[in-house]
Formats: structure tokens, sequence, C-alpha cells
């Protein structure tokens, strides 16, 4: 059984087990993403297929994901060129995702197709996400004297050895 739902403005196929990268979803790794906007939902092979399709969406349909990574995904490169006017623009931008296990596909008329626990272990053994972390957030330079700023570092670099004499002197 697979279905198509829509979630971030575009539309997914899905079937128990597949993998998904969608547009940026709440949750941490592990909670559960419950879709019901589902558009179609089918069942068995393509000659004799029972299929129901929803007028936008289907009443009573849904499908169960989980969240297995949150990331960003490759960087895209936008640039923008005038020719002979000496006009170049260079732009980069990654997209915030999340990917999803699909663990269930219920078609609104009581039937369900699930994910096993031991594909869904044997997916998560293998599992390894192509995602990579936000980064910290680019910190601007602080504005003032070279000199306090120079003075704030070797205060900074100080400090540790002082604690460290403080602890001598206490045994």
């Amino acid at each position: 059984m697979y279905a198509v739902i829509e979630t971030g403005g575009k539309q997914y196929r899905v079937a128990p087990g597949d993998l998904l990268e969608v547009e940026k979803l709440s949750g941490d790794a592990g909670s559960k993403i419950k879709f019901d906007q589902v558009l179609f939902a089918s069942k068995g092979a393509a000659d004799n297929a029972q299929i129901w399709l929803g007028k936008p969406y289907l009443n009573g349909a849904t499908v169960e994901a989980e969240v297995v990574g949150q990331g960003r995904g490759e960087k895209i490169l936008i640039i923008k060129m005038k020719r002979r006017k000496q006009y170049r623009r260079t732009q980069g931008h990654r997209q915030n995702l999340t990917q999803l296990l699909v663990t269930s596909v219920t078609n609104g008329a009581g039937e369900t197709a699930n994910l096993s626990t031991e594909a869904r272990k044997d997916f998560m053994s293998k599992f390894h996400t192509n995602l990579k972390p936000k980064g910290p957030a680019r910190v601007a330079k602080t504005l003032g004297s070279r000199k306090r700023l120079a003075a704030a570092a070797g205060a900074a670099k100080k400090a540790p050895k002082a604690a460290a004499k403080t602890a001598k002197a206490a045994k």
C-alpha cells in the first residue's frame, strides 16, 4: 500500500519503510509525526489496483512517520551576472531538512499497512544520515580598542594559571 501526502508545499509518494527528506519539521530524532493531508492511497498491483482519491484530501487517511535525522542539505550556489556591465553576485543557500522513516499508512477505509519492528530495527542499524548539523551562529566582532581586547584575552589566559597556583597553595 502506498499514499501521496502533502507537506511543505510539495507532494511525496510514500510507503511503509520509505526514507523521506522533507522541509524542516519540528521534533527531535525518535519523535513521531502524523500526516493527515493524504491526497491519494492505493493498494495492490498496477493491473488490479484499488485506489482511494481525495477531493482534495482523504477523510480518515493518515501516514505516520518517525524522525530519524535533522540537518541541512547540500549547498546551492546562486549566481547573478549581467554581461559587459561588471555585475556579478554570488550567494549560497543550505535548506534545513528533516529525514523521516514512514512507519504506517492508513487509507481511511480501515485498511492499514505497517512497518514491522524487525524491518525498522534492520533499517536503523544500517542508517547513516547525510545531513550536516547546523553550525554555531556567526558572532560579530566586538567593537572597541585593540588594547582593551588584548587585555581581555591576556586575562583569560592568566586565569587558569592563577587557579592552579591557589590549588597548590591549598595542599
